[in-house]
């Protein structure tokens, strides 16, 4: 199995630091508390739910949970289980806060090696010999070098869909990441089945593709933040004004401007909540809100790699003539998104990465 080398940003709490001679270790120790506390924290969550049946199912019962149920007496839930739900799953936050993705990603192999991204360009000779896994825009450079020396690189970074606030996800976590093969995005359509999609939809039931919406009057520009300009070296400020005089020489519509908030504001004030004010079209940059649009059925148009290249437009002159593919298309498209985006449990149990590998195998779907 292909393993490459994690390039990792963060590194474990002290408690951790404290009990191994190596970094790499306490990194590898606390990604497996983090597996148990996700674990765990699932299987109160669903005690809760079911709470009425007696006996609580064995398959649900660790041996710490056994005991707590053991000396809370077995009767009725309680304010102390909900207590200790809510501080077991304030610990798996805490642990994920320091917690680094490439090394989540391979902490379920014990042969995988991590190193700090910072020492990359000084042993990059040594660290190439085998792939690297990498994370966020910031890490652009690399991959590019990375590739010009003839060698793969692959980039995580947030999923494209599932990521808001649902039954499945109140608090509104990342619960899907995106890996990707030697690009940032996913600019090509596997042909892969929709297994992945009825999940994701499953689990969020606003991700469901109801096909195109009756178009609706105004423009939704999604502008991004500083980072993907200044990766493709350009200005924000200059883009701005491009966008807005090029759409009010070929439309009359009216535009409405999104900045990006805080990932707090934007759980509660979505991104379908903006697309449902009369939404014609949405324009943005690299934004993964055009994935989001299109999967909402709104047509979209990314003017810097994105994920929705085969399926969205990129020349605003054509504002009033958006690419709006057959819906079977889009389906497959959907399809294919959902292949390469994982979740936290996926990551850390290592099925992730076996499925990433599988990936390579499926031919490309055109139309």
């Amino acid at each position: 199995m292909i393993l490459p080398v994690a390039l990792v940003d963060r590194w474990p709490a002290d408690e951790y630091k404290q009990q191994h001679q190596t970094i790499e270790s306490a990194l590898k120790h606390s990604v497996a508390d983090l597996l148990r506390l996700r674990t765990e924290v699932k299987m109160l969550k669903q005690i809760e739910q079911d709470w009425g049946l007696c006996p609580i199912p064995e398959e649900l019962l660790t041996k710490d949970i056994r005991n707590f149920v053991k000396r809370q007496g077995g009767e009725a839930l309680s304010n102390e289980f909900i207590q200790y739900i809510i501080q077991q799953d304030a610990e798996f936050d805490r642990c994920l806060k320091f917690s680094d993705y490439p090394a989540m990603i391979m902490a379920a192999y014990p042969e995988s090696r991590f190193i700090s991204k910072n020492r990359f360009w000084e042993e990059s000779a040594d660290i190439l010999k085998n792939p690297v896994l990498i994370r966020g825009i910031s890490s652009g450079k690399i991959g590019k070098y990375v590739r010009e020396k003839d060698q793969d690189y692959y980039f995580i970074e947030t999923g494209y869909l599932g990521n808001y606030r649902c039954p499945n996800n109140r608090t509104g976590r990342k619960v899907y990441h995106r890996i990707e093969k030697n690009a940032m995005q996913q600019c090509r359509i596997l042909d892969v089945p929709d297994d992945r999609y009825r999940e994701l939809v499953k689990f969020n039931p606003i991700m469901q593709y109801r096909g195109w919406k009756k178009p609706g009057s105004k423009i939704l520009v999604v502008l991004p933040t500083e980072k993907p300009f200044q990766y493709y070296g350009k200005d924000r400020a200059t883009w701005i004004k491009q966008v807005e005089r090029t759409l009010k020489k070929h439309t009359d519509r009216e535009i409405v401007w999104r900045q990006k908030a805080s990932r707090g504001e934007r759980t509660n004030d979505t991104i379908y909540d903006a697309l449902d004010d009369d939404i014609y079209a949405l324009v943005t940059y690299n934004s993964i809100a055009t994935v989001e649009a299109l999967q909402y059925g709104i047509p979209a148009f990314g003017l810097a790699p994105t994920a929705a290249d085969p399926v969205c437009s990129n020349d605003l002159t054509q504002i009033e003539n958006p690419c709006k593919p057959h819906e079977d298309v889009i389906y497959k498209w959907l399809s294919s998104i959902a292949y390469g985006q994982f979740t936290l449990d996926e990551l850390l149990t290592g099925q992730a990465w076996k499925l990433v590998l599988e990936n390579d195998n499926y031919p490309t779907f055109n139309y």
